[in-house]
């Protein structure tokens, strides 16, 4: 059992999320079967994380519902921390962002009362996350800020490329475009060193926004493209929604209108299945754009009224703004959204 786990480990750092899922489920299988609890509980709480990334959001919620229930049944708090945080990241994805931020600091007392610092920095990445998509990004940047120092101090490579992630998704956001270029060209420094490709082509599109909101659209295609190439070949459809909409925006800035229609249609069918009502509200930003440009301003109208009330129901602050601002015709259109 133990050589199982150790290559299923190897291939989810790696990013090969598909195959170590694969493995993870014949390892659950093999611990029922022989009655091994701690390997159950552990293999749940994996199994939920990785069907969280790969998209399949149903599954993942009945796996950590399956490892709470088991966690609070042996007594193991760690665990018990462990599964409320991947909860925690997979409310954020459907949008409920107030309820991860109750869960991710439930997780992050646990955490702090057994003194696991490691654990402690990444709740803290996750709070950034999470108060990222809601549009809070003053305490978004400080969440992740937090959390770079206490990654640096245990000298912990991969999660600080994933900080450093977040702190450039959040800049750019903050129209801090520089800023975003400089931590997202760090981060993919460290994904291409260490071979996790996932991170590679999270970092690639990172690199691709921020040329798209620098003007630089060849740039921005060439970076898009780099990690679309890598989320197919590794099955992403969760990250690689939001290259989609991104390469849909440079195509509109490009004026190639029926390539945008295309990609926007691949993004929105991914938001659909990975249940995310945020990547939906930019989609619907989009077509709204399309529509006022082929001077059918009513029906532009309608997708930004739309996209606001959707912003307002969730309280995402960004979305709600842009949708609000293209509505009362602040923006000029095309909007190059951060």
């Amino acid at each position: 059992m133990k050589k199982y786990i150790e290559k299923a480990e190897k291939l989810r750092f790696k990013g090969l999320f598909r195959e170590s899922l694969r493995l993870w489920r014949r390892i659950y299988k093999k611990a029922i079967k022989k009655a091994e609890s701690e390997i159950v509980l552990d293999a749940l709480i994996v199994l939920g994380d990785l069907s969280r990334i790969t998209g399949k959001i149903n599954s993942a919620e009945n796996y950590y519902k399956e490892a709470t229930e088991l966690a609070e049944a042996v007594g193991n708090e760690l665990a018990l921390a462990d599964t409320l945080t991947g909860l925690a990241l997979l409310k954020k994805a459907k949008g409920q962002w107030k309820e991860a931020l109750k869960i991710i600091r439930k997780a992050k007392n646990i955490y702090e009362r057994n003194k696991d610092k490691e654990a402690i920095a990444f709740t803290l990445w996750a709070l950034g996350t999470i108060w990222r998509w809601a549009g809070r990004i003053k305490k978004s940047l400080h969440a992740f800020q937090e959390a770079q120092q206490l990654f640096k101090k245990i000298k912990d490579k991969k999660a600080l490329a994933y900080t450093f992630c977040g702190i450039g998704g959040s800049s750019r956001i903050y129209g801090r475009f520089e800023t975003s270029m400089k931590y997202y060209k760090k981060a993919n420094e460290i994904f291409k060193e260490i071979g996790d490709r996932f991170g590679t082509a999270y970092s690639f599109c990172g690199i691709g926004n921020a040329y798209r909101m620098k003007n630089d659209l060849k740039d921005a295609e060439k970076f898009f493209k780099k990690a679309l190439n890598i989320y197919t070949r590794i099955g992403d459809i969760v990250s690689s929604s939001y290259t989609l909409w991104s390469m849909a925006v440079v195509m509109i800035l490009n004026k190639k209108y029926l390539t945008a229609w295309q990609y926007i249609k691949n993004a929105e069918k991914n938001f659909k299945k990975c249940n995310d009502p945020r990547g939906l509200i930019y989609c619907m930003l989009l077509k709204g754009m399309l529509h006022y440009l082929d001077k059918r301003k009513k029906t532009a109208r309608k997708y930004f009224m739309r996209a606001f009330r959707e912003a307002e129901t969730y309280d995402f602050a960004v979305e709600k703004k842009h949708a609000r601002n293209l509505l009362e015709g602040r923006y000029s259109v095309p909007f190059n959204i951060p």
